[in-house]
């Protein structure tokens, strides 16, 4: 079998395209562990709200009768680095039954091109996500803010756990973003940016 050889700047090629797809419910740190996780490889970081964002700035309150438009937006750029071969760290919530055909249509539709997949799970204690919600570091992005409505949604954990991949699963209650950024890599034997630096050649 072919070794992937690695190549990180700012930027990671390899011979075969890998996505990290970190997922998880809201405020178990996805975003904070992703962007440590590109820090310490390389990777490029697609988040979430890069295009939820996009579309939400364009059609305000009827976000979610376009959210196609964040869907395709998202799969032109997974379709785009596989077909490059550019490896890729993704963070997104998966929201249940509702999000099963458009979560089942990527994986499918990225594997057509030989695409590694590593799906990781992140996730925390009830009590933390609800004091977690209303960080200020959540407000720099259009993020669910609201500790009543992070209440509700609490109850009921399971939906945010994709039933039909397996999964790295994390509880970010117990690790740190460091910590479990350094986990991720050790578990998916990533490159990291310091060991390409102390070993040039």
């Amino acid at each position: 079998m072919l070794k992937t050889e690695v190549v990180c700047f700012r930027f990671c090629y390899t011979l075969v395209m890998k996505l990290i797809f970190i997922y998880g419910p809201p405020a178990s740190g996805k975003l904070t562990v992703a962007e440590k996780l590109s820090e310490l490889t390389g990777i490029p970081l697609f988040h979430n709200h890069l295009t939820r964002d996009l579309v939400k700035d364009i059609y305000g309150d009827r976000l979610d009768e376009n959210y196609r438009l964040v869907d395709e937006l998202r799969f032109k750029v997974f379709e785009y680095c596989a077909k490059n071969n550019t490896d890729l760290i993704f963070t997104v919530v998966y929201g249940g039954k509702e999000d099963e055909a458009i979560f089942k249509d990527y994986i499918s539709k990225i594997k057509e091109y030989g695409t590694e997949i590593n799906f990781v799970e992140l996730t925390a204690n009830p009590k933390d996500l609800v004091e977690r919600v209303d960080n200020n570091s959540r407000k720099r992005y259009k993020k669910l803010t609201n500790k009543e409505i992070m209440k509700d949604l609490v109850t009921d954990m399971s939906i945010f756990s994709i039933p039909f991949v397996e999964s790295l699963k994390i509880n970010t209650s117990e690790l740190s973003p460091e910590e479990s950024a350094n986990y991720i890599a050790y578990k998916l034997d990533l490159t990291l940016i310091k060991a390409k630096e102390d070993n040039p050649s």
